[in-house]
């Protein structure tokens, strides 16, 4: 989504887990080592915004959900989703239906039961287009569900429905491979109806105003830090060590630091500034994530829907340079899909490689002829690309001004304004060239893919191609993941490849990493690749060595 740009949101499941340490399962603890004190203090970049799972649209509060709520399914250990609150589920034949089987113990932080009844409120209140969330398209795999989201249909309507308090039947309108990796995303959670309407616009504004049924529910909410304390009620809490998390916000990297060194944090980010002074330390830890940093390229503007310029700029970069200013562990892009996110079965998606690789003479003799097509003698010197502001990422768009004088004897010109005007300036249309990152909100790379298609809202580009229109429907209709596979392939190198049927619709810039520094003594915090952040479910602390 779009609210994904950037890495904020960073938001599908995980393709790719990382746990911190090297320790046991949460199951199997070091009994003898387990420290007394259950305390963990992490930080975030981001504030929390809501606990209302219908209104989250960033990472920092899709993670605090994550662990105080809990859905049908989890992410779970293995990088695969888990039973959560269901028990089991049954599909049908034709793989249109889905009946969830509820816990009979699971119950909420003030010890009502959860029901089936809880989901299917909680799904159709996200459709409800009165409640205006932004991520209710990942429930239109549901029947009816995109009718109801826009007024076409009523709630009645849409295929959830709870046929008892333990059972919730979901009626899709096609087979949808990866629907049950969906079901792990926030805006798959239950609410309680009882609680919205008491609290009504002010639901999910303050602790006090919600009802938690995950490991953890939150005691204190402030600017500064958002305070867990365990949930005694959570169905699994036996399996929770922690007592207390403290998610401390903190926007400026070296201060987290400060923090870390001075033992009031046990966890923080890093950036390309301090990842040499921690990397051969056994605190550091890097995760990669779902995540492609890219330049998008305005068709609307004559210089870039020449196809011979764009792929002059895709073969001119050297990526090798820019993962250097990173740092923290990104890895040169050559295509739209990363690493992280799975192709067929279990395999990552870019089993078969890179698609484009430099080739900065090539890039000048393409860029030469384009110009040429366009009858200018030389390259505008008043495009301007959009970059951001933080320090890695800004670097980065230095570089490739760099590059591009260096190698295309083109100069461009950038501008690096905050977030919020970067997302409006792209979403309108407002640029001749944008840096951005799109990350995955479960383990499917559809999500990459259809932001591209022609009638996308989220195509701020403008990028056209019937057949690559074709191919992405296809792939979505398709309940064969070997074929899904094959016709994605197509797809990708139609959208990025420089050569054949290829458009260079984009620019691959890198696939992103973050870096963190952690302390040894903590052990399984799962970091995930795509949506939230991390789990704390299973983590806890052993007794500091020193």
């Amino acid at each position: 989504m779009w609210k994904k740009w950037n890495g904020i949101v960073g938001m599908i499941l995980s393709a790719s887990v990382i746990f911190a340490g090297c320790g046991v399962s949460n199951n199997q603890q070091e009994g003898s080592s387990l420290s007394d004190n259950q305390i963990l203090r992490l930080s975030d970049t981001g504030e929390l915004t809501t606990l209302d799972s219908t209104q989250a649209k960033d990472v920092p509060t899709m993670s605090v959900l994550n662990n105080v709520q809990e859905g049908l399914m989890r992410l779970g250990k293995e990088k695969k989703p888990e039973e959560g609150m269901a028990t089991s589920y049954d599909i049908s034949e034709d793989k249109k239906v889905y009946t969830f089987y509820l816990h009979e113990d699971a119950k909420w932080s003030d010890g009502k039961p959860v029901t089936a009844y809880d989901f299917e409120y909680g799904w159709k209140r996200a459709l409800d287009p009165k409640t205006k969330s932004e991520y209710a398209y990942i429930l239109f795999p549901i029947k009816n569900a995109a009718r109801f989201n826009s007024g076409q249909a009523s709630a009645d309507e849409v295929g959830v429905k709870a046929k008892d308090d333990r059972t919730l039947v979901v009626t899709l309108e096609k087979p949808t491979l990866n629907f049950i990796n969906m079901t792990t995303h926030v805006e798959y959670l239950p609410q309680r109806k009882d609680i919205v309407e008491k609290y009504k616009e002010n639901y999910g504004l303050k602790p006090e105003y919600m009802v938690y049924n995950g490991p953890f529910v939150v005691s204190s909410w402030t600017q500064q830090k958002v305070e867990l304390v365990k949930n005694e009620k959570y169905l699994d809490k036996n399996a929770v060590s922690l007592t207390k998390v403290d998610i401390h916000i903190i926007k400026d990297v070296a201060q987290g630091i400060n923090l870390y060194n001075s033992n009031q944090l046990d966890t923080a980010l890093l950036n390309q500034a301090f990842v040499d002074a921690f990397k051969q330390t056994p605190d550091y830890l890097e995760v990669k994530e779902a995540s492609t940093v890219f330049i998008m390229l305005n068709q609307k503007h004559p210089f870039f829907r020449n196809e011979k310029i764009r792929k002059a700029i895709t073969l001119a970069l050297d990526r090798e340079e820019m993962v250097q200013i990173m740092k923290d562990g990104s890895l040169p892009a050559g295509a739209l899909i990363p690493p992280t996110l799975s192709g067929e079965g279990i395999n990552s998606f870019r089993v078969n490689g890179e698609i484009v690789k430099p080739d900065v003479a090539k890039a000048k003799e393409l860029f030469k002829q384009g110009l040429s097509e366009l009858n200018l003698s030389a390259p505008p010197n008043n495009v301007v690309m959009v970059s951001y502001d933080s320090t890695a990422k800004r670097d980065v768009a230095v570089n490739i001004k760099d590059q591009l004088r260096k190698k295309l004897g083109w100069d461009i010109k950038l501008d690096a304004p905050t977030w919020k005007i970067h997302v409006d300036r792209l979403s309108r249309g407002d640029y001749d060239m944008g840096m951005l990152t799109w990350t995955a909100d479960y383990d499917d790379p559809i999500s990459h893919f259809e932001i591209w298609q022609s009638n996308n809202p989220m195509n701020f580009s403008g990028f056209k191609n019937a057949k690559y229109d074709q191919l992405i429907e296809q792939a979505k209709n398709t309940t064969d993941a070997k074929q899904q596979f094959k016709i994605l392939l197509e797809a990708e190198k139609i959208l990025t490849d420089v050569q054949g049927e290829g458009q260079a619709g984009f620019v691959p810039l890198f696939y992103a990493s973050k870096a963190y520094i952690q302390k040894p003594k903590v052990k399984d915090l799962y970091r995930h690749a795509t949506g939230a952040s991390y789990t704390l479910k299973w983590a806890y602390i052993v007794k500091d060595k020193k």
